[in-house]
């Protein structure tokens, strides 16, 4: 599927109809917020190089009152609407935008998702924009992010030419499905990456320019993308993934927001739970074949041994096919991961076998135990430097 560009009206005189003035103030239809939206526009924005990317699903007319706001702070030097294969219903909101100077509404002709809205905005924006244009921010259609961060994000972004994310703070008055959502992402990211990340969910972004290709790259796309994507950046990119305190705003209990979900929180998940599954599934295949070999042969190493090697060749086979789909470089995973297995039968015989003939344990007990300990140990491990997807093979 292709996307086409609608061609950018010129410039007028007038302002877009039906809307107010530009000295005016926007509507007065406001979203609910969690805190008071106190935050006003500086009076004098400096323009920008940079470029704001809303994707937009069904959107009202709280996408048109952003748009307006944006358009009077006049800091971005171009506003990009990717409509994501909305509704017929929807086409006034976009035709309405099409008369806002230094904007451009591009399509998708069926639905494709948040994140392939924004890697094709992300993709728009590299082949339209001059060399001097320093970067994107992205920004949700729903009215949950205030112009004034916006431009705050876009602004601390572009200083640091990094990944930038604006960070929303999740108190009482937070919707449960988000607070949620983001404290068991937030929990699973950290574990398995090894970096604090406050809000893994967060829609409002920033992408410098130089890295807009590698974001492109990533293989999701809907909701999960914006995790994926933190993902891969923090175990790729060089740069540190910076935060920046926004305001937090949600509209009648986040329900006009179509990317964030229930259904959408366990996808985030996916890769986690995938992993999770399959080492469950090879402790157990483990466990039992030790159980078995002990049984007959009634030696303890050459039970973890046999039994080890039937599970390796499970869970190999599945992370790189299933889990992690990192299915190039073979001979360096296999290698990097029979030497991770070599460590840990090492530490797991050890350890059980001192816990059995020193502490009077049961050596299955005992080995219980050992694994148990071990089982988040070698979760990193291949997550982090054994199963990692090249950069070519992202695309």
């Amino acid at each position: 599927m292709t996307t086409e560009p609608v061609p950018n009206s010129e410039p007028r005189d007038s302002e877009p109809r039906d809307s107010e003035p530009r000295d005016s103030k926007p509507r007065d239809s406001k979203p609910r917020d969690s805190e008071p939206r106190d935050s006003e526009l500086p009076p004098s924005a400096p323009s920008h190089s940079s470029w704001a990317l809303i994707p937009a699903y069904q959107p009202d007319e709280k996408l048109l009152r952003l748009v307006t706001e944006l358009s009077e702070a006049n800091f971005f030097a171009h506003i990009l609407v990717v409509n994501d294969g909305s509704a017929e219903s929807s086409n006034w909101v976009f035709e309405k935008l099409k008369e806002f100077p230094n904007l451009t509404v591009i399509a998708h002709a069926v639905n494709r998702g948040k994140g392939q809205a924004l890697k094709t905005g992300l993709n728009h924006y590299l082949l339209n924009s001059p060399p001097e244009s320093v970067g994107v921010v992205s920004c949700d259609a729903d009215g949950q992010h205030l112009p004034m961060d916006i431009i705050n994000v876009a602004t601390q972004g572009a200083e640091k030419d990094c990944f930038t994310l604006g960070a929303r703070y999740f108190g009482k008055n937070v919707p449960w499905r988000s607070k949620a959502g983001n404290l068991s992402t937030r929990f699973f990211f950290a574990l398995f990456t090894g970096h604090f990340i406050s809000d893994t969910q967060t829609g409002l972004r920033y992408f410098p320019r130089r890295q807009i290709p590698f974001f492109i790259r990533v293989p999701h796309d809907r909701f999960d993308y914006e995790f994926a994507a933190l993902v891969d950046a923090v175990a790729e990119l060089r740069d540190k993934v910076r935060e920046v305190p926004i305001k937090t705003v949600y509209i009648e209990g986040n329900a006009s927001s179509h990317y964030r979900s229930f259904r959408d929180s366990l996808t985030v998940m996916g890769v986690f739970l995938r992993f999770i599954s399959l080492s469950f599934a090879s402790a157990i295949i483990d466990f039992l074949a030790f159980i078995l070999f002990f049984h007959f042969l009634k030696d303890l190493l050459l039970s973890f041994v046999l039994a080890r090697v039937i599970s390796v060749a499970f869970n190999f086979h599945y992370a790189r096919s299933w889990v992690f789909k990192a299915k190039s470089q073979f001979v360096v995973q296999l290698a990097k991961y029979l030497g991770l297995v070599a460590f840990l039968l090492a530490t797991s015989y050890c350890l059980t076998y001192l816990l059995a003939t020193h502490a009077g344990t049961s050596p299955i007990v005992a080995k219980a135990i050992v694994e148990t300990a071990l089982f988040f140990v070698s979760f990193i491990v291949q997550k982090r430097f054994i199963l990692v997807k090249k950069r070519s093979e992202i695309s």
